[in-house]
């Protein structure tokens, strides 16, 4: 997995011989980064189930100004900070970004994000998928360039909470492929 625009683009990330971990692929991310377009530059974001970091790392490369990745696997989050470490200093950015070795149903920042990633695994997306969405809705900042970002399986359908609609799917195809869903504030 790679970084696939922005200062870092073509960073080669670490990564962890973990059964949980399934990092995002870079077709996907490529995809999500040019549906936010300017979006992404300036932005705070909170990346949840941050993994190894695709999501975050891939803003903080395309312009975001910092954010809080949320991991709480001690052994993965030490990778997450080989590479921020990695894209920071590959790219010139100040690195400003906290990780959080956490739950993350115990994230209570009391902030609110322009960009909210969700990444979390896929049997926890069929079992409490819902619960995920409305968890990270409410660190999603009320502005027309906040998004929320939610990476699922392909047969996985949300219903969105009342404030919250879907703007765009983006499908990679096959039974088992990712996609990623993009939300706004209602």
């Amino acid at each position: 997995m790679r970084i696939t625009g922005g200062l870092a683009r073509g960073i080669v990330l670490k990564s962890v011989d973990e059964v949980v971990l399934r990092p995002a692929t870079d077709y996907l991310r490529q995809a999500v980064f040019s549906s936010l377009g300017d979006k992404v530059m300036g932005a705070n974001f909170l990346d949840i189930f941050a993994g190894i970091g695709g999501y975050g790392l891939e803003a903080l490369s395309r312009g975001a100004q910092a954010g809080i990745f949320v991991e709480n696997n001690h052994r993965i989050a030490d990778v997450l900070r080989k590479n921020l470490e990695a894209v920071c200093k590959s790219s010139g950015i100040k690195n400003e970004s906290r990780i959080w070795v956490i739950d993350a149903f115990k994230i209570n920042t009391g902030e609110q994000f322009d960009l909210v990633f969700i990444d979390p695994p896929y049997d926890l997306t069929r079992t409490r998928g819902a619960q995920i969405l409305a968890h990270g809705v409410q660190f999603l900042r009320r502005s027309e360039r906040s998004r929320l970002i939610f990476e699922m399986p392909v047969d996985v359908h949300l219903v969105p909470p009342d404030n919250v609609r879907e703007l765009r799917r983006i499908e990679k195809g096959g039974k088992n492929s990712p996609t990623a869903v993009i939300y706004a504030g209602a």
